[in-house]
């Protein structure tokens, strides 16, 4: 019998090298959701406390996956599929990993070989295509981007057609979704009041490919990413924001290889927002309100090697009276929806957030913030479950009410 080399058979695996192998199972991954006197150490696989418990569905049961896939024990199947995709890609193994090691895009990078091998989840499949065939994954006209606009009482700059100093990257949660359209509403009212030259793609904006980075179609990712850039380009646009933190994580990590030759620089809306209000000198009014926030995993964990984790608290304490979770920061619980679980396990979802919504009534909280549409959309889903009585808002809405 004539043996098999990974690194042939693996086109996606093959590119990460030795760390594949560079699980030593200890499961410190496991172990970490025993919660320990210090905060900071602790760690929360949601995928673990919310679907079977076993091994299979939290780091060390997926690495050993991997391993045995690549040693030639295994052989990738749709059953296989359906224990990887009730992941959410949210990395708080990584966070519990003494090895440094980037599970999220190990992770990924099976969801690759599934797909390639015809075994990904038949949900992701119309997602996936849509952001081929209509620029979007929620398979609608991407000309209803255009539509939040519309409720504006200004006119905004069409970069496809107008130079602008900053370009903001809505996102298609935002722009597509009627409830959660405030936040690209409250986004460009901030932009506006400050004075920012800024433009939007409007109907003309392609989805980033989260979506389909996350849940292994690399095919689509590379399809959108292509006419992203020459959007980009032909636009002459030197800095993007984003309210989005599916998208930023995109556009600044994934995107690197495709927009490097013409200097683009990504920045969260928060981020770009925090450094306006020091440099002007604004000062934003205390709305008197109670808030927690919510740490999104594509700011947070997944963000590399500079994580937004200070600067949307540093505004809240200015506005607000703060009160932190059990979880923030890089050991903070995900909302649940992201990797593709909020399409392909909508009820697992669901659990995940509504855990964290309960977080977040432990504290007192009036409001629970986060700046993700996808979180907010995905923990709203929770809050109207449990049919509680905190408010879910994005934080550009409230620094819209403090600039007033």
């Amino acid at each position: 019998m004539t043996e098999i080399n990974p690194n042939e058979k693996f086109k996606h695996l093959s590119k990460i090298g030795p760390t594949i192998l560079q699980c030593i199972s200890c499961g410190d991954c496991r172990e970490a959701t025993d919660y320990t006197s210090d905060p900071q150490k602790w760690g929360v696989c949601v995928a673990r406390d919310h679907t079977s418990g076993f091994e299979a569905f939290f780091g060390r049961g997926k690495m050993q996956i991997i391993r045995s896939l690549w040693q030639g024990k295994l052989e990738l199947s749709k059953d296989m599929a359906e224990v990887i995709y009730q992941c959410p890609t949210c990395n708080a193994c990584s966070e519990a990993c003494a090895y440094d090691m980037d599970n999220a895009t190990i992770y990924e990078a099976l969801r690759a070989e599934l797909i390639d091998a015809g075994c990904g989840l038949e949900a992701h499949i119309p997602m996936n295509q849509a952001m081929v065939d209509l620029l979007n994954p929620y398979q609608r006209d991407n000309k209803e981007k255009s539509n939040w606009i519309e409720k504006l009482d200004f006119k905004v700059k069409n970069a496809y057609s107008e130079k602008a100093d900053v370009l903001y990257f809505v996102g298609c949660t935002a722009a597509l979704t009627p409830e959660i359209q405030p936040v690209a509403i409250n986004t460009a009212k901030v932009l506006r009041k400050l004075g920012v030259d800024f433009s939007i793609f409007g109907e003309h904006e392609v989805c980033c490919g989260s979506v389909g980075k996350r849940t292994g179609d690399m095919k689509t990712f590379n399809s959108v990413a292509v006419k992203n850039y020459e959007l980009f380009k032909k636009s002459g646009v030197k800095t993007i924001i984003t309210s989005c933190a599916g998208c930023y994580r995109t556009l600044k990590i994934d995107y690197a290889d495709f927009i490097e030759d013409i200097e683009i620089k990504v920045l969260h809306t928060i981020e770009y927002i925090k450094s306006f209000l020091e440099e002007k000198d604004i000062t934003l009014k205390n709305l008197e309100i109670n808030t927690t926030y919510h740490d999104p995993c594509h700011t947070g964990r997944n963000s590399g090697l500079s994580p937004i984790y200070e600067e949307p608290r540093e505004i809240l304490s200015k506005i607000s009276n703060l009160t932190e979770m059990k979880t923030i920061k890089e050991n903070a619980k995900c909302c649940g929806a992201g990797g593709g679980v909020k399409k392909g396990f909508p009820d697992l979802a669901l659990e995940v957030a509504k855990t964290r919504v309960q977080e977040a009534e432990e504290t007192g909280a009036d409001y629970l913030v986060s700046i993700c549409p996808f979180c907010y959309r995905n923990l709203m889903d929770a809050i109207t479950a449990l049919n509680s009585n905190i408010k879910m808002v994005d934080l550009m809405e409230l620094i819209d009410q403090a600039l007033s």
